[in-house]
C-alpha cells in the first residue's frame, strides 16, 4: 500500500474516531433543568449526590429525574356514607418533594408513577374510613370540618415523609341521582312548610289586632263613614237628623 492510500486510511480512522468520541460525549453530557432534581445511575448503581442545574457529566451512565415543584395530585374517590349512599369524592393533594429526602424517595419507589399509584391507594383507604362516620346529608353540611379531618388523616400517612405538605382542598362532592332526588324532594318539603309557618303566624297576628279593636265603636265608625246625610241615623239608640 502506497502512503498516499496509508494516509487516506488513517484519516478515516481519525475521522470515526473524532465522530465517536463526539456521539459519546453528546451522552455522557446531560443537563438538569430547574425544576427537578437528577441523580446519575452507573452501571447499576445509584448515586446520593443531587446533580446540580446546567450541564453536567455523567459519564457512561444516565440521568434519573424527579420533579421538585409542588404538584397538584386530583384523586376520585368512589365511597359510601354512614347512611350507605354512594358518594364521589374528588380531592385535590398539593405536595413538593423535598431535595434532602429525595435519594431516599429514589431508593423506595422505582419512580413518580409507581409512588402516585401507591398514593392514591392510600389516600382512597383513609378518605373511606372518614367518610363512614357521616350520613350523606351530614357531609353536605359539613364540608370544611369534614376537609380538616381527610386533611389529618392522608397527613398520617407515612410515605408522604418525602414531601413539604401544602394543602388539601375538597374540590368536589357527588351524590347518586337517588340521593339528589330525595334532597330535592326534602327541599320542596321544607319550603312548603316554611310557608304554613307563615300563614299561620300572620294568622295568629290578625287575632291579636282584631282583639285589640273595639268592635262596636269600629262599626259606628264605618256607619257614619258611609252616612250620605239624608236618612236618619240611629246610633245607640240616638237620633241623628
Amino acid at each position: 500500500m502506497n502512503k498516499k492510500g496509508q494516509a487516506e486510511i488513517i484519516g478515516s480512522a481519525i475521522l470515526i474516531l473524532v465522530v465517536v468520541i463526539g456521539l459519546w460525549l453528546t451522552w455522557a453530557i446531560s443537563i438538569v433543568n430547574y425544576n427537578e432534581y437528577a441523580f446519575e445511575k452507573e452501571f447499576g448503581s445509584l448515586k446520593a449526590e443531587v446533580k446540580e442545574e446546567g450541564f453536567r457529566w455523567v459519564g457512561f451512565g444516565r440521568l434519573i429525574r424527579l420533579n421538585n415543584q409542588v404538584r397538584s395530585y386530583e384523586i376520585v374517590i368512589d365511597a359510601a356514607s354512614a347512611d350507605f349512599q354512594d358518594v364521589q369524592v374528588v380531592l385535590n393533594l398539593n405536595i413538593q418533594l423535598e431535595k434532602g429526602k429525595a435519594y431516599e424517595f429514589l431508593t423506595r419507589y422505582r419512580g413518580e408513577e409507581e409512588f402516585n399509584k401507591y398514593l392514591n391507594n392510600k389516600v382512597e383507604e383513609r378518605v373511606k374510613t372518614v367518610l363512614l362516620k357521616y350520613n350523606a346529608e351530614s357531609i353536605l353540611l359539613n364540608r370544611l370540618a369534614i376537609r380538616d379531618e381527610m386533611q389529618a388523616e392522608v397527613m398520617q400517612l407515612e410515605d408522604l415523609k418525602f414531601f413539604k405538605f401544602n394543602d388539601l382542598t375538597l374540590k368536589n362532592i357527588e351524590y347518586s341521582e337517588k340521593f339528589n332526588e330525595v334532597l330535592e324532594q326534602k327541599a320542596r318539603v321544607l319550603q312548603e312548610r316554611e310557608v304554613i309557618i307563615r300563614q299561620k303566624e300572620n294568622l295568629v297576628l290578625i287575632r291579636k289586632n282584631i282583639a285589640l279593636v273595639d268592635m262596636d265603636k269600629y262599626f259606628k265608625y264605618q256607619l257614619i263613614e258611609k252616612w250620605d246625610g239624608q236618612a236618619d241615623l240611629i246610633i245607640s239608640q240616638n237620633l241623628i237628623r
